[in-house]
C-alpha cells in the first residue's frame, strides 16, 4: 500500500526486475548512480522525476487515486578498451532492449503498478578522457501509472 507516491516502491521494484534478468549478468542496476565505483555498464535512475498530473487531495473514505509519472532511467556503457563508438552503441542498445523487454513481460512490478512503459529516450555518445575511450548513453523514461490506496 502506499500513500503520497509509490515512486521509491516502484524504482525499487524495477532495480530488483532488472538485477535478476539474465541478459543484465554483470551489469551494475542500483537506485541511484553511484558516488564511487561505477562500472562500465550501469543503469540507474535520473534525477527530476515529475508527475504527469495533479493529484487530488485524498481524505478518508474517499475514492483511489492514481498518479502518474515518467521516471528517468539512465543506461550507459563505457568502452575502455580501444574499440569504438558503435560498439559502446550497440552494447548500450542491446540493455536498453533487456529494460523494454523487462517491462513488457511485466508491466505491473507491483500490485499498486497498473503499467510501466518505456515512454521515449535521449541518447548521448562520445569520446572519453583522453579519447582512446567510447561512451554511449540512453536518458529513457519510464512512464508509470499507479494506484494509490488511502
Amino acid at each position: 500500500m502506499s500513500i503520497g507516491t509509490t515512486l521509491p516502491t516502484v524504482k525499487r521494484a524495477l532495480v530488483d526486475a532488472l538485477s535478476a534478468r539474465p541478459g543484465l549478468a554483470g551489469v551494475q542496476v542500483v537506485y541511484e548512480l553511484p558516488q564511487r565505483g561505477l562500472l562500465t555498464e550501469a543503469i540507474w535512475f535520473g534525477e527530476d522525476t515529475e508527475t504527469e498530473n495533479t493529484i487530488p487531495v485524498m481524505r478518508a473514505g474517499t475514492k483511489k487515486v492514481d498518479e502518474t509519472y515518467a521516471l528517468p532511467l539512465v543506461v550507459q556503457v563505457l568502452i575502455t578498451d580501444g574499440r569504438d563508438a558503435e560498439t559502446a552503441d550497440q552494447r548500450a542498445a542491446t540493455l536498453l532492449g533487456q529494460v523494454q523487454q523487462c517491462l513488457a513481460e511485466n508491466p505491473r512490478l507491483t500490485p499498486e503498478i497498473q503499467w510501466a512503459e518505456l515512454g521515449g529516450w535521449s541518447h548521448r555518445v562520445g569520446p572519453i578522457g583522453d579519447g582512446s575511450s567510447r561512451g554511449s548513453r540512453f536518458d529513457a523514461l519510464v512512464r508509470v501509472q499507479a494506484r494509490l490506496f488511502p
